[in-house]
């Protein structure tokens, strides 16, 4: 029989849909499809659905009854190596439309003018104004702004040359990351990791040590945060290789991130031993530091306590979550959401639902109103914490925001506890 271009959905003949037609012209099974898939998200560190999950959500999306989320297009692109039009996927690609920005002016002709300090002050002030409001509003707001300065700044790293080359190389490096930074709190991993790349590539080049150590931490979070402890390990173990020559801040940020790797791969005196050094280069530190001043002792203490709670000791770690959350900076509106969310975690392991709660319905709204995917992430961890207590009320009032959030934001990126 020859095949038609329609499919019956609900008694009707309905056109098919690309992503059908994709599969069929490449003669697989939905089996076969759901096995690329999986094997698209180990390639791209991704996670992804369970191959059950998948059966369901392929049909679902086969025949139209639900769009393509946005974290699972990277993977249908990179099962069929195609493009998003060829698969039917909206123009908008991975970005939220609430901070989709304007179509990237096509810059492959020369800049109106050469490179020169006027563009790299100009650059530097804006960059250093998102910085200061990002802790405070979260990312949601910033991720159209500085991801439309890119093209230019990436064509001024292209162009320039002589004296202000190294200048432009740090301040690519700083937007780059930042924007890598921006994209792994609202959600997308995938572009998170391309932009921390670029971030890595110009750093290297300009051979800044402090610069090319906060990226490699970077790296390693998004790599631990993927369930690849032993790679951020090593990544951030990298960082530490020219630590005589960093800042006692930016110091401190590489160590605690070492911590964080250490503790997913269960290693409970060498975490307890870095955290330790961590506090130290952050008590002689400076908030002034122009790359890692915002990692405070309370930062720290957050970061250790977290460190706890993946390595199974919640006393603590609630004692240290409370005692941070005591002297919190005002600005870091964003960090405090995420450490109440990780009390919540903390609290739940004891059984103190009640504390468990409280902390998670203040952390969601935090959440709420900065659009961090990270603090949802945790939350998301909270759940299977309180399964046992879902009759509650509170538990299932919270169950159900949570849910909805789920649904309407990008899938989680979970890393391991």
């Amino acid at each position: 029989m020859e095949e038609t271009d329609k499919v019956l959905v609900g008694g009707a003949m309905e056109p098919k849909s690309s992503l059908r037609a994709a599969r069929q012209e490449r003669g697989w099974t939905q089996g076969e499809l759901i096995d690329a898939l999986v094997a698209a998200a180990e390639r791209l560190g991704l996670e992804a659905p369970t191959p059950a999950s998948w059966k369901t959500l392929v049909s679902m999306y086969e025949n139209g009854r639900r769009a393509v989320s946005l974290d699972h297009q990277p993977l249908f692109r990179e099962a069929y190596e195609a493009t998003d039009e060829e698969l039917g996927f909206p123009v908008s690609g991975l970005l939220l439309d609430r901070h989709a920005p304007p179509p990237a002016q096509d810059l492959r002709s020369k800049l109106p003018v050469a490179v020169n300090t006027r563009m790299l002050q100009y650059l530097t002030s804006v960059l250093h104004q998102h910085a200061q409001a990002e802790p405070l509003v979260g990312p949601q707001f910033l991720v159209a702004p500085v991801q439309s300065q890119m093209p230019l700044i990436e064509h001024m790293c292209r162009e320039a040359y002589g004296p202000l080359r190294d200048e432009v190389l740090r301040v690519g490096t700083r937007y780059a990351e930042f924007l890598g930074w921006l994209y792994q709190d609202t959600g997308y991993v995938e572009e998170a990791t391309r932009w921390t790349r670029l971030a890595m590539e110009y750093a290297q080049e300009l051979g800044d040590s402090p610069l090319i150590a906060y990226v490699f931490q970077r790296r390693s979070n998004l790599a631990t945060e993927a369930g690849h402890a032993g790679h951020g390990a090593g990544l951030a173990a990298a960082g530490l290789r020219h630590a005589s020559e960093l800042s006692p801040r930016v110091h401190a940020i590489v160590l605690r991130q070492l911590a964080n790797s250490k503790a997913s791969l269960g290693e409970h005196d060498e975490t307890a031993r870095i955290i330790d050094q961590a506090l130290a280069e952050t008590d002689r530190g400076e908030d002034s530091d122009p790359i890692a001043g915002y990692c405070s002792v309370a930062f720290i203490e957050m970061e250790g306590a977290n460190c706890d709670v993946r390595l199974e000791r919640p006393a603590h770690a609630v004692e240290t979550f409370r005692e941070s959350l005591r002297h919190w900076p005002a600005v870091q509106e964003r960090d405090r959401g995420l450490c109440l969310a990780r009390l919540a975690t903390a609290s739940a392991m004891l059984e103190d639902v009640e504390g468990a709660h409280q902390a998670a319905e203040h952390a969601l709204g935090i959440a709420r109103l900065t659009g961090s995917a990270r603090i949802l992430n945790e939350l998301y961890r909270l759940q299977p914490r309180l399964a046992r207590w879902h009759k509650l009320v509170e538990v299932s009032e919270l169950n159900r925001e949570l849910d909805t959030m789920k649904r309407a934001a990008p899938s989680p990126i979970l890393g391991a506890l």
